[in-house]
């Protein structure tokens, strides 16, 4: 089983949120993740039973690696500020596993 890799992230709520990420090996190597899919959620605790954000995942170039996930403005407008917790799965034929994890602050914003 395998740790997944500490990512924590900042969100400025009502902003749109990007994130790139490009899949390698431990080599470095790009992975071609064709007929992968991912999902990626925030909750308020770790074992929260609802979401508090949902990202949407799309692999944008399989051969490459690349995966880009998006929370829109709306859904970031409704995060509560403060430390909450995300992570990033990967679903390979059935084969579940954690990719990258961490905390999220929500940061206010003053512009609504």
């Amino acid at each position: 089983m395998a740790i997944p890799a500490k990512q924590n992230l900042s969100i400025t709520r009502g902003d749109t949120e990007t994130i790139v990420v490009t899949m390698k090996n431990s080599a470095g190597v790009v992975i071609n993740i064709t007929g992968r899919t991912y999902r990626a959620h925030i909750r308020t605790t770790k074992d929260a039973a609802t979401t508090s954000g949902t990202f949407v995942c799309t692999v944008t170039n399989p051969t490459g690696g690349v995966v880009t996930f998006v929370m829109s403005a709306g859904s970031t407008a409704a995060l509560v500020v403060g430390t909450q917790y995300w992570d990033f799965e990967e679903n390979d034929a059935g084969t579940v596993a954690t990719i990258l994890s961490g905390t999220v602050n929500v940061l206010a914003d003053v512009s609504r």
